[in-house]
């Protein structure tokens, strides 16, 4: 929804802008609608979750994650109105639906209505909920009502991060696609405590501890095959490199960059500026492979190499992501 946002904030009344700007939030609109429509509370405690019947899979936090996500992106366009009953209550029951999914030991079990506690899909599906999660709570952060909503959020952050970076530096099976969504929630995670901190000195080593995670998995992603050995040596090489795999990576690496230039890391930014600029032009060569006539695929982002067969909702949000990042922090290769 990054991309609404620069067509809400432009001032200049374009009209075929604004007709785009009309199409999606309507498609927003109608399919939020679809998804709230099928909620169904936890069978103990508190909180909801998306139907297995509606999903035609079993229902998973990456679920109630994605959905939360939505809602509190589109409540920030003002496409819903956050101050409606129904939407605080759909957001504090997805928000206690995750919760309720969190282990003693901080880390989330995965399925709903499971008893199984095994970390499998780690990489994706605990950064996916708890970068809702916070953005839950700025959401609700406004809300009085909310308060205790908002405080068992940034709880379960201080958990699950004692998990999951301990997790990151004792396994030695750690896959490189886990620094993805751990260095986007915790980034977001980051600047949360940096708006909370009253300047005690227990806030100030908790905040470095997760700058020096964040910044440790974004270099992590540099030294990887795909990244050091491949998307490096230029175009020669291009048709063997995973598309999804650069534009995730590239969607972490824009919040290492914004986190290295504010500790004034200017090693990590030059490096991390580079893999950035390395990966734009492989987008760049990308998009190109389809020509503008083609009826599929021009200007969309595959699955990876020289042509383009289809179109990936997860390659396309997290390019999006990456690019509205890379362009605020003014890394361009124009």
């Amino acid at each position: 929804m990054q991309y609404l946002i620069d067509i809400n904030n432009d001032d200049d009344g374009d009209a075929e802008l604004m007709l785009i700007w009309k199409q999606l939030t309507d498609a927003i609109k109608c399919t939020l609608a679809i998804y709230q429509s099928n909620l169904q509370n936890i069978e103990s405690g508190d909180g909801v979750y998306l139907s297995e019947d509606m999903l035609l899979e079993i229902s998973t936090i990456g679920h109630s994650a994605l959905l939360l996500l939505g809602i509190c992106d589109a409540c920030s366009l003002s496409i819903l109105n956050r101050n409606e009953v129904v939407i605080q209550d759909m957001i504090d029951g997805l928000v206690q639906g995750i919760l309720s999914q969190q282990l003693d030991n901080g880390a989330f079990g995965i399925e709903f209505n499971s008893k199984d506690t095994n970390y499998l899909r780690v990489e994706f599906y605990p950064g996916e909920a708890m970068l809702a999660l916070l953005g839950a709570h700025d959401i609700l952060l406004s809300m009085p009502t909310s308060a205790n909503t908002c405080q068992s959020v940034l709880q379960s952050m201080d958990k699950a991060f004692a998990f999951y970076s301990n997790y990151y530096y004792t396994e030695d099976d750690v896959d490189i696609n886990y620094n993805i969504w751990q260095v986007l929630c915790f980034s977001k995670y980051h600047d949360t405590l940096s708006m909370n901190n009253h300047n005690n000195q227990r806030s100030k080593i908790h905040i470095d501890e997760v700058k020096k995670y964040i910044l440790e998995m974004c270099q992590e992603i540099c030294q990887s095959r795909s990244w050091k050995y491949q998307l490096s040596r230029g175009q020669s090489f291009y048709q063997n490199v995973e598309t999804i795999e650069i534009v995730c990576g590239l969607d972490a690496l824009a919040e290492g960059i914004r986190i290295a230039r504010q500790e004034d890391r200017e090693d990590l930014d030059k490096l991390f500026t580079m893999h950035a600029k390395n990966a734009l032009y492989f987008i760049q060569w990308t998009q190109d492979q389809v020509s503008n006539d083609c009826f599929v695929g021009y200007g969309g982002l595959g699955y990876g190499g020289v042509q383009v067969f289809e179109q990936r909702l997860d390659v396309t949000g997290h390019a999006i992501s990456a690019l509205v990042k890379l362009q605020k922090l003014a890394v361009t290769i124009s």
